[in-house]
């Protein structure tokens, strides 16, 4: 399996810290990925490479508008989660698969198109968020962006926030839009562009923002505001079916070092 200075390292030696360090993870994405299977098979439905194809494009988009920023931060995120190919690929397709079982839940109406544009009809803000669950480690991340390291690249490292996959970015939100804190918009709103703020005390730790761009509300054109509001129908479907998926599934763990880790990872508390 491996070679250290020369004498062979068996995979016994490896398997507890493994389990240790991933198991709980790894358990939880197999115990998904067969229910999406088996729910699927049940619909007569199944995912093909424009599907995955799509979701690797829609997770690009949502981590930056450049391009080639949204490849750098992907693959940072990737270093960072561990992510190589067959776990990535794997996710693009339980993303696919979620996605694909929603899609008849997915409802565009009048009430709910003129809900995002009357959202849109004022300015927005596009900011970059970091996460943290202490002051201490606010100021640790601080003191990194003064040094000069980017917000997304501090960001992918440290951010307990799912928008860290993402280098931080959070889609354009009005002053008025109520699903995020009102102590996070009103800070939003009273920098300048490129500012960051100081540590914002939230419900759960503290966030740190910077202003990307502010966007005027009546560029936004019918199409734009029906993908907006699919995309954000999709993405609070998908992890509701994720979440039933796995409370309905009975997951029964043999192995003490996979069980403890198993322990640890579904531990209450823990945002799986």
């Amino acid at each position: 399996m491996a070679m250290v200075d020369g004498a062979p390292v068996q995979w016994m030696e490896l398997r507890p810290a493994l389990l240790e360090a991933a198991g709980g993870q790894a358990l939880q994405d197999l115990a998904l990925d067969r229910r999406l299977a088996i729910e699927l098979r049940k619909r007569g439905l199944a995912v093909d490479q424009s599907a995955i194809d799509r979701e690797r494009q829609l997770l690009l988009e949502s981590i930056a508008a450049d391009r080639n920023t949204a490849a750098r931060l992907l693959e940072e995120l990737r270093r960072r989660d561990g992510l190589g190919p067959v776990r990535f690929d794997a996710l693009l397709v339980r993303n696919a698969s979620l996605r694909m079982l929603v899609a008849d839940e997915v409802r565009i109406t009048p009430e709910t198109l003129a809900q995002a544009r009357d959202l849109a009809t004022g300015p927005r803000r596009q900011v970059r968020l970091i996460t943290l669950p202490s002051l201490t480690d606010c100021d640790a991340a601080l003191r990194r962006l003064d040094a000069g390291e980017s917000f997304s690249d501090v960001a992918v490292e440290v951010s307990t926030d799912r928008s860290a996959a993402r280098g931080g970015l959070l889609e354009p939100f009005a002053r008025a839009d109520v699903t995020y804190p009102q102590a996070l918009r009103e800070a939003v709103f009273a920098l300048a562009p490129g500012q960051v703020s100081s540590p914002i005390l939230l419900e759960n730790g503290y966030a740190i923002a910077v202003l990307v761009r502010e966007l005027p509300g009546a560029g936004a054109t019918s199409g734009d505001l029906e993908r907006a509001v699919r995309l954000a129908q999709e993405r609070l479907l998908m992890d509701q079916l994720a979440r039933r998926l796995l409370r309905e599934t009975r997951i029964t763990v043999l192995d003490d070092d996979l069980n403890d880790s198993w322990k640890r990872f579904a531990a209450p508390g823990n945002d799986r």
